[in-house]
């Protein structure tokens, strides 16, 4: 399959950094696509799907650095898993965050004690508010990179990542005074 991706890429450069990225981060975007899909044929066509996206657009992401192009392809990947199991399954079942990054190193390398606390309660944040809080402290993004990459305004992600640490701030809080 690799070479199908291979042929769509314009440059030498291009074909020998997708070759790198595909290497990689395909068992990292399987992992995420099967916890999504839960059968291995369907996760294996999504990833399939995100590396033809990926391949068909690849000149547009030149600029972007490694660790910004995996963060971009696995939260295509955990969307597109998304989508194709909603539309496989006929009730309209909602997956969370949680169970699409189970098992991917988000959860993995979770640490023990108060932050992984911390990290449970990142997990049930809503999507817009968990995306932007991963994107920024797990994989390190600036919230300029963050923003580029959800194509979203600069003040927006800004606004949203005051928010998601409040909603944190405020749960963490709870679970202290319970303990």
């Amino acid at each position: 399959m690799l070479g199908v991706y291979m042929a769509l890429l314009e440059t030498k450069e291009d074909r020998e950094r997708f070759d790198k990225l595909y290497r990689q981060h395909r068992e990292q975007l399987f992992r995420i696509a099967l916890s999504v899909m839960k059968d291995i044929c369907s996760a294996e066509d999504v990833v399939s799907e995100v590396f033809m996206i990926i391949a068909k657009n690849f000149s547009a992401l030149r600029k972007k650095t490694d660790r910004e192009l995996f963060g971009y392809i696995a939260i295509i990947t955990r969307n597109r898993a998304i989508d194709i199991y909603r539309r496989q399954k006929s009730e309209a079942e909602t997956v969370t965050f949680d169970e699409a990054y189970s098992q991917t190193e988000l959860m993995q390398n979770a640490p023990t004690g108060e932050t992984d606390e911390a990290v449970k309660l990142i997990l049930r944040l809503s999507e817009e508010h968990r995306d932007i809080l991963i994107l920024k402290y797990y994989y390190g993004f600036s919230v300029h990179e963050v923003a580029d990459m959800l194509k979203l305004p600069y003040d927006t992600v800004k606004s949203r990542m005051k928010r998601a640490k409040k909603l944190l701030k405020d749960e963490l809080n709870k679970a202290a005074k319970k303990a």
